[in-house]
């Protein structure tokens, strides 16, 4: 087969539950639940001022359980061809099948009143969230979990700390993953936080059809009352597109956050490089050098997080701008949210496989962190300044600014300087990591907590997407 996206061949077998509920016929179904949703609504307003018959307990039945088959979405492109609408084309996709259930009287009010994107930012906003909830933070907390696995068990390990790619400061290992999992834990919370808007509000956001419809029913409450049905905030107002500001906050928060894995990646790569840790996973080395075991999921991790983030951030940036009422430049650019989102679905994937088997190599560690004494010289001019000497930082600095020091040279740096201090004379690097081991625990519980939140939501989401039919229960 002949496939333009990686997505569709390489990747396929790992996202194809994903591609099932983000792929154009998905978009195309959740379009036609949005039709049902609303065509029961509609019944049920204008059944209360008289208009039409309102429906029995069976045919509210029938028509609430309406399916979209294979065949359906055949029949939809078959339509679509002929009038050159797909919102149109499933409207009379729609009008049949309430045919074929003896739905007869009430086809003449599908559709009724709207216009195509009250339709379709809906079924967008749906199939977003099914994208982000059903699947993005799901592989998400996983990979939160394996970070609280590997803080809590490694909380009190000493590190050498890097900064400038210079040996600074000791660390610990479980300190420096707390870094990343805390940095997660914030876009956890903010895209938590973050309430889709939907609207159903005509051709230029008047609501002007309604008004044709019935004086005597208070539209902007009953519509307001269906899109908060579906699970979105309603906009106050609109023209004939919904304010794309939530989906662009919701978007470039998802890309950030991808920002951020790919620092962790990237850390993760360099320790790997420093013998620190060992990947494991697919034994893929060179195609000349036998020797060679290359970090492949890890650096595949790191790619796809770039382009997923590069996907997202920048449809949030372009569908900000809309001409006038309306204009389709951003149609063909929001098809692509599923894209991006796949994207980063496989790097966190990748990313988790990483962690999950990852060898810490701490007699690596260990060496590495006492092959530096010299990076205890801030410890030493912090204490001595502490004690009353007023030039300590000057008198350290040029006693321990040299290219390495070991044991015996630190001895002699404190002699040089009158050290008789117990604390600096007991002091080892692996012994001066401050409060890192508290630092790491209190991140863990941060991230316990967060967890319990999220899957909370998770569940949420999930549960009302099945009750509104977009999802099988």
């Amino acid at each position: 087969m002949d496939y333009i996206s990686p997505l569709d061949d390489r990747y396929y077998d790992e996202l194809r539950d994903y591609a099932a509920v983000i792929s154009e016929k998905a978009f195309v179904k959740y379009r036609l639940r949005v039709e049902i949703l609303y065509l029961n609504f509609v019944v049920n307003v204008l059944s209360r001022v008289g208009l039409v018959k309102p429906l029995t307990k069976e045919e509210k039945e029938r028509l609430l359980s309406l399916k979209f088959s294979d065949d359906d979405y055949e029949r939809f492109k078959e339509i679509e061809s002929k009038l050159g609408h797909d919102v149109k084309a499933i409207e009379y996709l729609f009008r049949e099948k309430l045919s074929g259930v003896g739905l007869v009287r009430i086809t003449h009010l599908t559709h009724l009143g709207l216009t195509s994107e009250d339709v379709n930012n809906l079924a967008l906003g749906i199939l977003v969230r099914i994208a982000t909830y059903n699947y993005l933070m799901p592989e998400l907390t996983n990979l939160l979990s394996t970070l609280v696995t590997l803080m809590e068990r490694y909380a009190s390990l000493p590190m050498l700390g890097r900064t400038h790619g210079q040996p600074a400061t000791p660390t610990t290992l479980g300190k420096e993953i707390a870094y990343h999992a805390c940095r997660l834990t914030h876009w956890f919370s903010v895209i938590a936080d973050i309430k889709l808007q939907g609207k159903v509000s005509g051709a230029t956001g008047s609501m002007a059809s309604f008004s044709m419809i019935s004086r005597d029913i208070d539209w902007i409450d009953e519509l307001n009352r269906f899109v908060r049905g579906l699970g979105f905030e309603p906009a106050l107002v609109t023209t004939q597109i919904l304010p794309p500001d939530s989906l662009s906050q919701l978007l470039t928060s998802i890309g950030l956050m991808s920002q951020a894995l790919i620092n962790l990646a990237q850390d993760l790569w360099i320790y790997n490089m420093l013998g620190y840790v060992h990947v494991r996973g697919k034994p893929i080395g060179s195609s000349t050098m036998p020797h060679k075991v290359n970090p492949v999921d890890l650096e595949n991790a790191e790619g796809n997080l770039k382009l997923g983030s590069s996907i997202l951030m920048e449809i949030s940036r372009h569908i900000q701008v809309s001409r006038l009422q309306r204009d389709l430049s951003d149609s063909t650019i929001k098809r692509n949210i599923g894209l991006g989102v796949a994207h980063v679905i496989l790097g966190v994937r990748r990313l988790n496989a990483v962690l999950s088997s990852i060898d810490v190599d701490e007699d690596t560690i260990s060496k590495d962190l006492n092959d530096h004494w010299e990076v205890l010289s801030e410890a030493v001019q912090v204490r001595l300044r502490a004690l009353g000497m007023a030039d300590a930082y000057e008198r350290a600095l040029t006693i321990f600014r040299v290219s390495r020091m070991g044991a015996e040279d630190y001895e002699r740096a404190l002699g040089e300087l009158g050290v008789n201090d117990d604390t600096l004379r007991g002091l080892s690097p692996g012994k001066y990591i401050g409060y890192a081991r508290e630092l790491t625990m209190n991140c863990v519980s941060q991230c316990k907590y967060v967890l319990d939140i999220i899957k909370s939501r998770v569940n949420y989401e999930i549960n009302t997407m099945k009750s509104l039919g977009f999802l099988e229960q």
